[in-house]
């Protein structure tokens, strides 16, 4: 089968490829202009965390808008206050309500707090293949930390996005619909099942390659762990770490398929207009003039935690121990990026169980510019447990 789009002249695919490259002058003279009038506060060191943010929300602001490390640095928040215990035994997590959200709380720890917990249970049993709750808790915390950082820290610019992503479509329908069969009254059935049919298979390659781009981190960083001038602990490679190498398989498969069902030339500009939307929606997202003023905040009191506590959480914070004790500002060291030991890795196990957990569910985050059963077993009495692979 042949489309419309394998049969285009070579002047449509010169204007087609002339209409992406406007729109990426587009996409930079919009990023130009984000970055321009966005206030440049001066970064001076800070004693204290901005006080109007929760450890999670400001993980949130300083990882542009990414919820793993926000919504463990909200685990390692509750931990602290006293909510929460947070226990490990070699490649186990035991998590354990330790008394009832009140008032005091955020709301994204409050709803942490009644999502891992519900019906007034206090602890639960959880393995790496079933970590439903942790999950639901996270696809719970998304959009509540979404919601308070778009009020006024971050903006997605859909807006300007969008006027983007709506021509680059324009160039793929252009190639793909016959529009001369449609200036001849000719687009039968046949033809019309043709347009779903490459639909399809575009959709198909920029979803796995959407689902990839989702994924692929938490295995880079397993990797990056390996090199010799890393400080971190080692992150073994797992079963897990082939599931971004198939989705990238899967985009392959689509959109060499489509270019054999329609014309080489014609998925690569697919491919093209794809990967300049996905880039584009994730430069796009940024923080406001407020959540600059905050982020600058926040860059001058990890500079303070760097040099005071650094040194000194990575050394009594082993990886692989949960520290008999969490300090006060051990939630901001998560946050922050700041404790390389036991809060590193927990951070990074939260980040590899949920992007692996999330890749496929994008329609619950507005902020991926860049999905779970609900299981409520009844309680035997033992603290949630998780698993997740040891560390050397």
């Amino acid at each position: 089968m042949t489309l419309a789009g394998a049969d285009a002249p070579d002047s449509a695919y010169n204007l087609a490829w002339a209409g992406l490259a406007l729109v990426l002058l587009y996409y930079i003279a919009a990023t130009i202009f984000l970055n321009w009038t966005r206030s440049r506060s001066v970064e001076v060191t800070k004693y204290e965390p901005p006080p109007s943010l929760s450890p999670g929300i400001a993980a949130y602001i300083l990882t542009n808008g990414r919820c793993e490390r926000a919504f463990a640095a909200a685990l390692v928040s509750l931990a602290v206050k006293g909510y929460l215990e947070i226990r490990q035994n070699k490649d186990w997590y035991a998590l354990r309500r330790l008394r009832e959200g009140d008032s005091s709380l955020a709301l994204e720890e409050s709803t942490i707090l009644a999502e891992l917990f519900p019906f007034g249970n206090d602890t639960y049993d959880f393995d790496g293949k079933e970590n439903a709750h942790i999950y639901r808790a996270f696809q719970k915390f998304e959009p509540i930390a979404e919601g308070i950082a778009e009020l006024e820290l971050i903006s997605p610019h859909d807006v300007m996005w969008g006027v983007g992503a709506f021509f680059l479509s324009l160039i793929v329908i252009s190639l793909a619909f016959p529009l001369p069969f449609v200036e001849r009254g000719d687009l039968t059935p046949t033809v019309f099942a043709s347009i779903l049919f490459i639909g399809f298979w575009v959709i198909l390659g920029v979803y796995s390659l959407m689902a990839a781009l989702r994924v692929w981190p938490a295995t880079l960083r397993k990797l990056a762990s390996f090199l010799p001038t890393r400080t971190v602990p080692r992150r073994p490679l797992g079963w897990n770490d082939l599931f971004p190498l198939s989705l990238t398989a899967t985009a392959i498969l689509g959109f060499t398929f489509l270019a054999a069902i329609s014309s080489a030339r014609f998925a690569i500009l697919a491919l093209a207009c794809g990967l300049l939307a996905i880039t584009f929606r994730h430069v796009l997202y940024g923080p406001t003039k407020e959540g600059q003023r905050l982020l600058a905040d926040l860059r001058g009191f990890r500079e303070f935690l760097s040099r005071a506590d650094s040194d000194r959480l990575n050394r009594q914070n082993q990886a692989g121990v949960t520290p008999q004790s969490l300090d006060r500002y051990s939630a901001n060291a998560v946050a922050l990026d700041v404790e390389h030991g036991w809060g590193e890795e927990f951070a990074e196990d939260v980040l590899e169980m949920v992007q692996f957990d999330r890749a496929v569910d994008f329609p619950r985050s507005k902020s991926d510019h860049n999905f779970f059963s609900d299981d409520s077993a009844e309680n035997d009495g033992t603290p949630i447990q998780l698993n997740l692979k040891s560390r050397k």
